[in-house]
């Protein structure tokens, strides 16, 4: 089966990326954390392919004319797509339609905001995707999801959610269930947005069983700036 694990990004450009922690960081610290969030991403979907050879690597990113401004990011010979649509609904559902039209037959879609995520919830993913009447979701702390994965497009589930509340998985479940489709849950994780859950991260890496090394050096850098 072909299968594809993509990330989806933002450019990496000051002050347009993790604005609420730029509140607090500054906008130029905020994207140097944003970068090792990417490294520490791809560094995540290697260690995926790894375990689950043949598994193809994306980075499905916006601006669409933006791909040379992730060379920063080392990127394991991941394939470029670029993101398609008015809102991030459109953008994630173009994200499965061209990958599907492409011939992929599994794909899981995940976001650049969990580093320390395991690898072990990604080959989950794939291991749910049994049907193509089945949806898999990674439940964020946060009440949105951290990962999706289909091997069928089903549009319903993107369509008039409200992206970036705390209701966006229970929407996506609700969607799920009335177009009959079986909804398959992952282990609950969380997403790094808010200067609360930066401080969470802090404690995990601190605590040495993370892995996200790129971002443990950048925050013990910052620490070290400020004594």
């Amino acid at each position: 089966m072909k299968e594809a694990l993509v990330v989806v990004a933002r450019a990496p450009r000051a002050g347009e990326v993790k604005t609420r922690l730029a509140a607090v960081l500054g906008a130029e610290r905020t994207l140097g954390l944003y970068v090792c969030f990417l490294r520490d991403t791809f560094a995540l979907m290697e260690a995926a392919r790894d375990a689950r050879p043949g598994l193809s690597l994306v980075l499905c990113h916006t601006p669409a004319d933006a791909g040379e401004e992730f060379e920063c990011v080392e990127r394991g010979g991941s394939l470029m797509l670029a993101q398609r649509g008015d809102d991030f609904g459109a953008r994630l559902q173009n994200c499965f339609a061209d990958l599907f039209a492409a011939g992929y037959e599994a794909v899981v879609v995940m976001d650049a905001d969990s580093p320390t995520l395991p690898v072990e919830h990604l080959l989950a993913a794939f291991d749910e995707l049994r049907d193509e009447r089945t949806v898999v979701l990674g439940p964020a702390r946060d009440g949105g999801y951290y990962l999706i994965g289909l091997r069928r497009l089903h549009a319903v589930l993107f369509e008039d959610i409200h992206w970036g509340t705390e209701t966006v998985l229970a929407e996506t479940r609700e969607r799920a269930q009335a177009a009959g489709l079986a909804t398959r849950l992952l282990a609950e994780w969380y997403d790094v947005d808010t200067p609360a859950e930066l401080a969470q991260l802090r404690q995990e890496l601190n605590g040495g069983g993370a892995s996200a090394g790129f971002t443990r050096a950048f925050l013990r850098g910052l620490e070290k700036e400020h004594g």
